[in-house]
């Protein structure tokens, strides 16, 4: 059965913790220093029944840290408004963070009615409150009078709540077990315990999970949740989880523990950041402000493109944080100032660990798109050398495969060959290969083709996109060997090197056995030289003994007869004796004799060779 979590928002002192213990029986006040100084510091939770959670969060402005921390997981919203102060500053401001966290439900609570005897003065209050609430909530809000004194409105309350709970939804399942840690805590004979409402997926008992930032591995030992021992919690559960690992003594609020490797720890994330309206702040380049994200709360720089924004603007900001912190995409936080800390703004996360060069981060975090599907196309375009799968893609925006496909579909992005690209990239992709091919051709017009690998390095191209696009392009471009060509290639020599290439076949025959290299037949021009000899031996013109050493095919069918001439009186031949046949050195005789060997004119036995079968 779905959890629903509730959390208490309001002014100091207004009578939340009391309404809580009023609702649930539970005095949330747990701290010593809370039950002495009369006001709640830190969270608390109470159980309404098995499946509703009320998180009580501190009131004070000095403690909108701890309040944050449980306002990030909540589904409702239940504001406490005292009826003898009214709409107060905290209020206001606890108002603004439920807006700007994405708290769509809310229930107003006036507490303390029985401190007023003026009924107008409460219809005033309620007027006062459907004012400042119009545009928090998208429910319609219910404005319950309660009293914790006489009682009054603490069913109706208690219904109103359970109504709200059977219809609210918990948000996305982004597929991968996450939960921001709201608690540490060590329990004897058990270790460390985590406490912190699930925000998606699942985990099971004994499983491995990993603790960000830091990036250690810890494994549940057991878990609780609304107080009773559990094998398994799921999205929207409290949960109470009892770790084990080696690397437990930096546990505090702030980290998260999810699944491993699905999660990447940053220290710099880019937002769309808006400016509530009633701040007289304004955010400036390169200000510093208080990020409270998820549990945690970091000091950060804020860098944009314009002088500053004031309130009620609205623009994407990189935020370097002073230190790290677990983000995941489209995840909703609020600034404060530095000093004094008051609420400034609200943000959506819209890449939590920009890659980009210091020369392109800039134009990135100018150029993001809100709407997450038209967001993903604008990633799925810059990674177009390199594109990904689609499980790959909701690994990297923290969402579930499901989304994925809706995005493809409604952005129309191609999914093949498990990869995901745009056309306008794709035709691009085509364009690059051919016009790579193209200037190769005119660089080299007489190299047949360009390898796989060079194309791959000149393209920078991934490997499966690259065979991809030069599939898609069979019908202009030849594979020959591993390398590719375009079809309309072909190597013709000018008059001019028609001319040398004639030179180079005479100085071949000229050079008998010696097996001469292109720098020794064309001392001038050994780069051209090379370029003809490839071409000659393509044509069948001359043969590569061995790398650089190159002899004319006229001579091939001399060689054969010598050697059948020398074996038609001799069963053996000694190296020494093929150097006297061909009347070459050393250098060039054991090469020769290696060709006839591998091509059957001679056969090696031991220090000798035998008449090989092609010879007559």
């Amino acid at each position: 059965m779905t959890q629903i979590v509730v959390g208490t928002a309001g002014h100091i002192d207004h009578g939340k913790t009391a309404l809580v213990k009023a609702l649930t029986g539970t005095d949330t006040d747990s701290l010593s220093e809370e039950k002495s100084r009369g006001m709640t510091i830190d969270l608390g939770f109470a159980y309404l029944d098995q499946t509703i959670t009320i998180i009580d969060v501190p009131g004070h402005e000095k403690f909108i840290r701890n309040m944050v921390a449980g306002v990030s997981t909540i589904h409702i919203a239940l504001v406490v408004i005292a009826a003898d102060d009214g709409i107060m500053p905290q209020t206001r401001e606890h108002l603004h963070i439920l807006k700007l966290l994405g708290v769509k439900k809310g229930i107003i609570a006036l507490t303390k009615t029985d401190l007023v005897d003026d009924p107008d003065w409460l219809d005033l209050v309620e007027l006062d409150i459907r004012d400042i609430i119009s545009n928090i909530f998208e429910n319609d809000v219910k404005i319950i009078r309660t009293s914790v004194e006489n009682g009054e409105g603490i069913d109706s309350l208690k219904k109103e709540i359970n109504s709200q709970s059977k219809s609210t939804k918990v948000g996305l399942d982004r597929d991968f077990f996450y939960l921001p840690i709201d608690r540490v805590f060590t329990k004897s004979g058990f270790g460390k315990v985590v406490t912190g409402t699930v925000l998606s997926g699942e985990a099971k008992n004994n499983q491995e999970l990993e603790i960000i930032p830091g990036n250690h591995k810890v494994k549940i030992r057991g878990m609780q949740s609304h107080g009773n021992e559990t094998l398994s919690v799921e999205m929207g559960d409290r949960a109470a989880i009892n770790l084990s690992g080696s690397e437990l003594g930096d546990l505090y609020r702030g980290k998260v523990i999810a699944d491993i490797d699905s999660v990447k720890t940053t220290q710099r994330l880019i937002a769309n950041v808006s400016i509530i309206n009633d701040t007289k702040w304004k955010l400036k380049n390169n200000q510093r402000v208080h990020i409270h994200i998820g549990t945690a709360q970091v000091i950060a720089k804020a860098l944009i493109s314009e002088k500053s924004i004031a309130k009620s603007q609205s623009t994407n900001v990189l935020f370097i944080l002073d230190k790290p912190v677990a983000a995941i995409m489209d995840q909703r936080f609020i600034i404060r100032s530095f000093s004094p800390m008051e609420t400034i703004g609200g943000c959506i996360v819209l890449d939590p660990n920009p890659m980009q060069t210091k020369q392109l981060l800039k134009q990135w975090t100018n150029q993001l798109e809100l709407k997450p599907s038209k967001r993903f196309k604008q990633f799925i375009s810059y990674s177009w050398k390199n594109p990904k799968s689609l499980l790959k893609w909701s690994y990297h925006f923290n969402t579930n495969k499901t989304q994925i496909a809706e995005w493809i579909s409604k952005e129309d992005i191609e999914n093949k060959h498990d990869l995901l690209f745009t056309k306008e990239k794709y035709k691009s992709s085509i364009d690059t290969v051919k016009e790579f091919l193209k200037q190769f051709h005119l660089d080299n017009p007489y190299q047949e083709s360009l390898s796989k690998e060079e194309l791959k390095k000149k393209t920078q191209f991934s490997e499966k996109w690259l065979s991809f696009i030069l599939d898609s392009i069979s019908d202009i471009v030849i594979k020959t060997k591993g390398s590719f060509a375009l079809k309309t290639h072909s190597v013709v020599l000018s008059d001019k090197d028609s001319k040398l290439s004639s030179r180079l076949e005479k100085s071949l025959i000229d050079s008998g056995y010696e097996l001469p290299s292109a720098d020794t037949l064309f001392s001038d021009e050994p780069q051209k030289a090379l370029e003809l000899l490839h071409i000659l031996k393509k044509n069948g013109r001359v043969i590569e003994i061995q790398q650089g050493m190159w002899i004319h095919i006229s001579l091939i069918d001399k060689l054969k007869n010598d050697l059948s001439k020398y074996f038609s009186t001799n069963k053996e031949m000694k190296v020494s004796d093929f150097k006297i046949i061909t009347s070459t050195s050393r250098k060039s005789a054991i090469p020769l004799l290696e060709y006839s060997d591998n091509q059957s004119f001679t056969v090696r036995e031991g220090d000798y060779r035998i008449k090989g079968e092609v010879i007559d």
